[in-house]
């Protein structure tokens, strides 16, 4: 998922040490934070923590959850490497575009103050925030993983990975799966073509298949020689099962 750019507000580096407590009191935007064990960001605004998103080799983490693992993350272990966290400072249209993703993936850590509530992408809708499912069955993954020529396989959820099988920097291949699965939705729908059932894209060395499943996408990544074919009976045979 890409947050907006918003505005470079500086790096703070070892946060402990320079006073970040009070920096936040007067921030708003996103901390982009590296620290060392795993990479994520928390969306804070005036003092109040958000949203937050963490992933490390452990896992991925959302809301409450994202912050106790990014904290214990940035903690005084001399060993990690120099922790930076970036700000990116933003505008109440940035502010509120990042809030509305933020909600639909399911990162925000409780009730969101009421300030954050009145900006202008959540005060025109009154939906409840919407949260992913877990994961799918792990022998679903299982089940495609195990294709010949099939290099990796990951569920996503509006960018983010749910589940992964495979080698492959997943939070890259969800967000970017995300950014095709808009863009052929987009141009099936101006050209009246209907829901697309699956996006395929085609290299010299590869293949990258986007398809529905339940609530979920699931994206594959194979090499070139792969059969298509069965690829789609395997996929649709899933969809069938899970409703997708």
């Amino acid at each position: 998922m890409k947050l907006p750019a918003g505005t470079e507000g500086g790096i703070i580096i070892n946060p402990q040490k320079e006073g970040m407590l009070q920096y936040l009191m007067a921030f708003k935007g996103a901390i982009m934070i590296d620290s060392g064990r795993g990479k994520g960001f928390i969306l804070t605004r005036n003092g109040d923590l958000i949203a937050a998103y963490f992933k490390d080799k452990d896992g991925v983490y959302r809301g409450a959850a994202a912050v106790h693992n990014l904290m214990s993350a940035s903690g005084g272990d001399n060993s990690l490497p120099q922790q930076n966290f970036v700000m990116r400072a933003y505008s109440d249209e940035d502010f509120s575009e990042a809030l509305e993703m933020c909600t639909k993936g399911g990162l925000l850590i409780e009730a969101v103050p009421s300030a954050a509530i009145d900006t202008p992408a959540l005060a025109a809708t009154h939906e409840s925030p919407r949260h992913p499912p877990i994961s799918l069955n792990e022998s679903t993954l299982a089940k495609i993983i195990s294709q010949p020529g099939v290099v990796a396989v990951s569920a996503f959820y509006e960018g983010f990975p749910v589940q992964s099988l495979g080698e492959g920097d997943f939070e890259h291949v969800a967000a970017r799966a995300e950014d095709l699965l808009r863009a052929g939705t987009r141009i099936a729908q101006d050209m009246n073509l209907g829901q697309p059932n699956q996006l395929i894209l085609e290299t010299a060395d590869n293949k990258f298949i986007i398809a529905p499943c339940g609530d979920l996408f699931i994206c594959i990544i194979t090499r070139a020689e792969v059969q298509l074919g069965l690829m789609r009976v395997l996929l649709k045979s899933i969809q069938n099962e899970v409703g997708g």
